[in-house]
């Protein structure tokens, strides 16, 4: 509604203070409104400056704008239209009629919502303040100040060095460390030594803005993902003329943390083992780097979003850049020719589209990656609910409201260069999802033997001949590694040595030169050293390795004559050549697709090619219970998701077993894996994503 020149103008609330600002990016002065109720501020440009230092001496908009005018400054009605409009969005006018305050109850009863909903919306991060610090600061900071004359912060980093060193040198004590970090006894050490240094983190914003005479509204406690932390508000330091000092204050926390965990750091390598230096530990590592994860990312509005925007000297970095993000994007996409939010060169636009997309990205893998953590971390039903408040408000919502803004723009597109492009692009990712192109598909496997052998020394031993020639065919019987044992051989000679004895003696005892009854025990005694022997030498032919079949050595070990080896040890691999099998694993969803008897692939991980045709034989008809071939499950770096569970591989999804039939003859000499490719039915990427979202919410339909 156009502003009616005649009529007077509402008073501007009395308790607003008008300040100094920095300069614009552009070097144009400002001022600003300081808003002590709401503790925002807001720039001016010198047309709005003007408007405002006059409008308390004025009754109505023509003596306004009369006195402007005298001034030089021409303002037009439209002008005074939007900033009138800016004042009363912002509350910054009194109230002084019943439309005044029937219009302020309507906005706020717009915002006010059910305590429910709220909830859902800003579960993710809740501030709520405990204590307004200003005045306890002021009496405080004529005592801190002496801190910042005295350096400390440099003493803190000589000693982070010194610490450093010293824990180099004690690495592996270091790093064992993390495993007493849970147990019971340092918990309550280890809850007082967070709260210290969050303390900390907080006072070193408050103190710094103290320094720069800026006052500190409130502290209190935030809830971020339902975890608390604390938080300070230092939102007056937008006064500050200088960005420098605004990044002071900013990057005070992370600092005083640094400057923590530097002096734990050196603690930690001279105070003696216990309870108080595994909390110094967790001071020195886990604490300050959490802070740096959360606090110095600049795509979430902490410490460091605001230190890139006074580093880069742009005030509203976010909102702007997301503007400037999507005015790039529709260009790109439809080329419209619209003028840009604001002016920009060619470096400050790229600069600003590049950190919206980059936040935008950040954000989408940071609230999918919440959106699962609460799923799992909750009990069903809430993590039902808080999975799909994350997807449909944080993920989907913003995509709609953006496409929304593309329907609403369709009267000004036009086919140009850029339209038809975007047109191609999205004909073809369309079809690429629709049409049934995909015909193939990859599937771990492993090409084995059903009969095979791994030789291992009987007992501790040396090797004494060693004739095992890798990928060359042995025979049944032929000895492939002979090994001795010391203590066997000693052994040996010792019982022979005493048989020899007792049949000399055995010999004197039948010719009647002794007793019966010592004939009787020499026979005893006889027995069981000709049993030991016998055990013996059976524990001597265990040493000598033959094969018990044809095949071929697959791994072995490098081994020469003279090495030692223990009964742990697997010396090599035979397999039988005639028992060559080859095994893929699919998953459940593909069973129905596949078409058996066509023709396979076998590609080994070293990137060969089986030369020889396989062919589809069959599927077993239900999903194995466990893996048998740890090199396919993904704990020891296989394709195929995996749990370990009581020395088993247990797949995470339902897995079914594909044998092979090799046409031919066997071109392989060991055990191999690789992947196999097979002939599906034809099937479009659409219709697999279905699929698979369909058995995601069947395998957690169940509660």
């Amino acid at each position: 509604m156009p502003v009616d020149v005649n009529a007077p103008l509402p008073k501007l609330r009395q308790n607003l203070s008008l300040l100094v600002a920095p300069p614009d990016e552009d070097g144009e002065p400002r001022w600003q409104i300081f808003d002590p109720v709401s503790n925002k501020f807001f720039y001016l440009s010198r047309t709005a400056f003007y408007l405002f230092r006059e409008w308390r001496h004025v009754s109505s908009a023509v003596e306004l704008l009369s006195r402007i005018e005298a001034r030089g400054i021409d303002v037009e009605e439209v002008e005074l239209e939007y900033f009138l409009r800016f004042l009363e969005g912002n509350h910054l006018l009194e109230a002084q009629s019943e439309n005044d305050v029937t219009r302020l109850r309507g906005e706020a009863a717009k915002q006010k919502k059910h305590v429910l909903l709220w909830l859902l919306h800003n579960y993710l991060f809740i501030k709520i303040p405990l204590i307004r610090p200003d005045l306890l600061l002021t009496r405080f900071y004529p005592f801190i100040k002496q801190l910042f004359r005295l350096r400390l912060d440099r003493v803190a980093l000589v000693l982070g060095c010194i610490g450093l060193v010293v824990v180099l040198k004690q690495w592996d004590t270091f790093t064992h460390t993390f495993q007493n970090l849970f147990s019971m006894s340092a918990i309550f050490y280890y809850i007082a030594a967070l709260i210290f240094v969050k303390t900390a983190h907080e006072l070193g914003h408050a103190f710094v803005a103290k320094r720069y005479g800026c006052r500190v509204s409130s502290m209190g406690i935030a809830f971020l993902l339902m975890t608390p932390i604390l938080y300070t508000d230092t939102t007056d330091a937008w006064r500050l003329r200088s960005r420098f000092q605004r990044l002071s204050i900013v990057m005070a926390g992370v600092k005083v943390e640094i400057y923590i965990a530097c002096v734990a750091t050196f603690l930690w390598g001279i105070v003696p083992d216990g309870g108080f230096r595994s909390v110094l530990f967790f001071i020195a590592t886990t604490s300050w780097i959490s802070s740096l994860l959360i606090n110095t990312s600049p795509f979430m509005r902490f410490d460091g979003y605001y230190a890139l925007s006074d580093f880069l000297g742009m005030e509203n970095l976010q909102p702007r850049s997301f503007l400037v993000g999507k005015w790039f994007l529709r260009e790109r996409l439809f080329g419209f020719g619209f003028l840009p939010p604001e002016p920009l060169n060619r470096k400050k636009c790229l600069l600003m589209v590049a950190y919206a997309w980059s936040t935008w990205i950040y954000r989408f893998f940071l609230f999918l990656g919440i959106a699962a953590l609460v799923y799992y971390f909750a009990f069903k039903i809430l993590g039902i609910v808080l999975f799909l408040v994350e997807i449909i408000w944080f993920v989907l919502l913003p995509i709609v409201k953006e496409i929304k803004v593309w329907v609403s723009l369709r009267e000004k597109m036009s086919l140009n260069r850029t339209s038809v492009m975007t047109l191609l692009f999205f004909l073809l990712a369309l079809a690429a999802l629709v049409l049934p192109w995909k015909s193939q598909i990859s599937a771990p496997a492993v090409a084995t033997f059903e009969r095979h052998q791994t030789f291992y020394p009987s007992e501790s031993s040396r090797v004494v001949s060693w004739q095992v020639t890798p990928n060359e065919k042995v025979k049944r019987g032929q000895l492939l590694i002979l090994l001795e044992s010391p203590d066997v051989e000693q052994q040996i000679r010792l019982t022979q040595i005493k048989l020899d004895a007792l049949q000399t003696r055995w010999y004197r005892a039948s010719s009647g030169a002794v007793e019966l009854d010592s004939v009787f025990t020499l026979q005893t005694q006889l027995s069981r050293e000709q049993s030991r022997l016998q055990s013996l030498l059976e524990r001597r032919e265990k040493l000598a390795i033959k094969a018990p079949y044809d095949g071929y050595i697959g791994e072995w070990l490098p081994l020469t004559e003279g090495d030692y080896v223990n009964g742990q040890s697997p010396l090599a691999t035979l397999y039988d050549d005639e028992s060559l099998v080859v095994k893929a694993y699919i998953e459940g969803r593909i069973v129905p697709l596949l078409k058996e008897g066509s023709k396979v692939d076998f590609i080994g991980n070293d990137g060969e090619i089986l030369s020889e045709q396989l062919l589809i034989d069959k599927v077993l008809p239900t999903a194995i219970k466990s893996l048998n071939y740890p090199g396919l499950g993904s704990t020891y770096g296989g394709a195929i998701a995996t749990q370990k569970l009581e020395d088993q591989l247990i797949p995470e999804e339902a897995t079914y077993e594909v044998q092979l039939k090799l046409i031919g003859e066997v071109p392989l000499m060991q055990q191999q894996f690789g992947k196999v490719n097979l002939a599906i039915e034809p099937h479009s990427l659409l219709i697999d994503g279905l699929r698979r979202i369909y058995g995601v919410f069947i395998r957690e339909s169940g509660f």
